[in-house]
């Protein structure tokens, strides 16, 4: 076995690494990436999501803005349903890296007006605050 087979995985929630044979972290409960996380600092909550559908749209918009999100769901992997926190009805949330918390909020803050203005929602209508059409 080589160097790459025997790779572990990261928590991108806490940064701890993890050998082979190891799928979640045990203390975050989230499934493990091959990269590293991004530092510096925690990532930050800036949206709730109530489906795994919004999660994606929204993390697209994000990733389109040229920012780095990261989705997590609420529920435990190979479980189902069962959360990991009861204190949310949310499926999951949105997280990015602390000095894209602003932007990322106000990008998905525009979104949602254009969405409440009605009609379709096109690429300028968040890049540029535009009216829609």
């Amino acid at each position: 076995m080589n160097a790459d087979e025997a790779r572990g995985g990261w928590c991108p929630d806490c940064g701890t690494r993890y050998g082979e044979g190891t799928v979640a972290c045990p203390e975050c409960r989230v499934l493990l990436s091959d990269l590293p996380p991004r530092p510096p600092g925690q990532p930050v909550v800036v949206h709730r999501v109530p489906d795994a559908a919004a999660g994606a749209l929204l993390t697209g918009l994000l990733e389109h803005h040229g920012l780095h999100v990261y989705l997590r769901s609420a529920t435990l992997p190979g479980y189902g349903d069962v959360r990991r926190d009861w204190g949310t009805s949310a499926w999951g949330e949105l997280l990015v890296p602390p000095g894209e918390a602003d932007e990322a909020r106000e990008v998905i803050l525009e979104y949602l007006a254009a969405l409440e203005r009605g009609g379709q929602v096109t690429d300028r209508d968040v890049e540029e605050g535009g009216t829609g059409s």
